[in-house]
């Protein structure tokens, strides 16, 4: 029995660390262009002038359950977007800006 219980939890703690490394790779050290694409065409969207914005900084920070892009805009200030995945380590980000 006590051989079997230990089996059963190297097992758990070997799928615990696959579940996150892969974690880690998607969310913090995979390519994020297109995703930085989309919180600065949002952020643009939510101030309001689109194309015709013309943007002064751009910042961001990722972590493994968000990623966090603040871009500065002339003359209308800076704007935060806060993307999250719907699944910690699957999905599609879901994106919402709002001024700072």
């Amino acid at each position: 029995m006590k051989s079997r219980l230990s089996g059963l939890f190297r097992v758990f703690t070997i799928v615990l660390l696959g579940v996150t490394i892969w974690t880690a790779y998607a969310n913090v050290f995979s390519d994020d262009t297109e995703l930085r694409a989309r919180a600065n065409d949002l952020a643009r969207k939510t101030a309001g002038c689109g194309d015709k914005c013309k943007v002064t900084g751009i910042r961001g920070s990722r972590g493994m359950l968000e990623t966090s892009t603040e871009v500065d805009i002339d003359s209308l200030g800076g704007y935060l977007v806060t993307c999250r995945r719907a699944f910690i380590v699957a999905g599609d980000y879901a994106c919402e800006a709002k001024k700072r």
